[in-house]
């Protein structure tokens, strides 16, 4: 986990976690940690299991990793950073984020071209769970990025992790399923103009749950490493001022970059 601290003494103290997609890390959100920070939030990443930074799982058990171990990765650093906070999930971090926030309270949820609940349906054929799961260079640049200069895709595609097929696969056949009334924070779901993953329309997922939604423009899947990261913190952080000055928080203008 990597934490990045506000250079300026802040007004408010909720702090924000973010939780990556599937075969990415804590790293995949370092552009947004600095931004985050600067804007006046206590910023937090982690790695869930068997990923950069986080600790390893023998390979027969990864093979058989549920979307609950990953939540309670998630349940276990939010209780060490304090809560009520910002829970932010990406891709799959999205529908991992939306079961914590099922059972803890939280300030907001932000949800970042994310799965959507398996009431919103099945989004893939099965994986085959006898070894991990992992993109090809090009299958990887062509799925999660609109925009992406080949030798910052380089460094990217160094760090990634095979993923756990069992783990995509309870997301991605819609056994998931999402009982919205026990989540009470404030929901925003972001998408990505130019996303072609397979998650669900970010339109569908703010209907499901009857939220404010975001298109950010010019943008891949994996926005928070792309030209536009800058743009879209803005946009969810100017949001998320509005909705803790609604909680009756103590928010001040966010600070320029």
């Amino acid at each position: 986990m990597k934490e990045v601290k506000p250079p300026l003494p802040t007004s408010f103290s909720t702090p924000v976690l973010m939780v990556h997609g599937v075969s990415h890390g804590w790293w995949a959100f370092q552009n947004w940690l600095r931004f985050f920070a600067v804007f006046g939030w206590s910023s937090f990443s982690m790695s869930l299991r068997n990923h950069e930074g986080s600790y390893t799982v023998p390979k027969k058990a990864y093979l058989r990793l549920t979307l609950e171990n990953y939540v309670q990765d998630v349940l276990q650093v939010l209780r060490w950073i304090g809560l009520p906070a910002v829970l932010m999930g990406h891709s799959m971090g999205g529908i991992i984020a939306q079961l914590v926030a099922e059972r803890v309270e939280l300030r907001a949820l932000v949800l970042v071209a994310s799965v959507g609940p398996g009431q919103l349906g099945p989004t893939r054929e099965p994986l085959p769970t006898d070894r991990p799961f992992m993109l090809t260079p090009q299958e990887a640049k062509q799925v999660w990025f609109h925009r992406i200069a080949q030798e910052e895709f380089q460094e990217f595609y160094k760090r990634l992790v095979p993923e756990s097929p069992s783990a995509m696969n309870d997301y991605s056949l819609g056994r998931i399923r999402i009982q919205r009334q026990r989540i009470s924070c404030p929901i925003l779901v972001v998408g990505a103009q130019h996303d072609r993953t397979v998650v669900h329309p970010f339109e569908r997922i703010a209907d499901f749950y009857g939220c404010e939604s975001l298109l950010v423009p010019d943008a891949g899947h994996d926005m928070m490493l792309e030209p536009v990261a800058l743009d879209a913190a803005v946009a969810i952080n100017r949001w998320l001022l509005e909705k803790l000055r609604d909680q009756g928080l103590n928010t001040r203008p966010p600070r320029e970059l």
